[in-house]
């Protein structure tokens, strides 16, 4: 009985660790240049990159925010992006850089929009616009550019 818990165990676990790498064979199929010839992330915030799990949300008129609806982001060079949920990409596309015009002195990070190739009921998808920020080296924000919107908390995991 020991043995069969142990190998359940073990299944699980190297099951559980191949998110990550099903997700970034998913966008390789993706062109680098095809929305930009080249990064448009300027090289100090070049950190942004990665695979990104969500852990929270908040936000909204009550500021509780909402049930996630995805599990991983991953945002890689030249713009792209992909969101996954269950182990699947459910669609990808661009960010395009967006003019910051609250003039705040404060950092935001970087405005931007997700342009999703495919409409799926995803709230970024939804509500597009966000300032993306990172927090350390392994936290990032997606934050709403304006009150009662929500925003996506998120920790890097590769």
């Amino acid at each position: 009985m020991k043995l069969i818990n142990a190998i359940l165990l073990l299944t699980l676990f190297f099951v559980g660790c191949k998110t990550d790498e099903i997700a970034l064979k998913a966008l390789d199929a993706i062109p680098e240049t095809k929305y930009y010839s080249s990064d448009i992330i300027p090289e100090q915030q070049s950190n942004i990159y990665g695979v990104w799990k969500v852990v929270r949300t908040s936000g909204g008129f009550a500021g509780s925010g909402y049930t996630k609806d995805f599990d991983y982001l991953i945002l890689k060079k030249n713009g792209i992006f992909g969101i996954v949920r269950n182990d699947s990409l459910l669609t990808s596309g661009k960010l395009t850089l967006l003019p910051d015009l609250t003039m705040s002195p404060v950092n935001k990070g970087i405005h931007c929009k997700f342009e999703s190739e495919k409409k799926v009921r995803v709230e970024l998808c939804g509500d597009s616009e966000k300032y993306i920020q990172l927090v350390g080296k392994d936290s990032l924000d997606l934050i709403a550019p304006c009150c009662d919107r929500y925003n996506t908390h998120l920790i890097r995991k590769k």
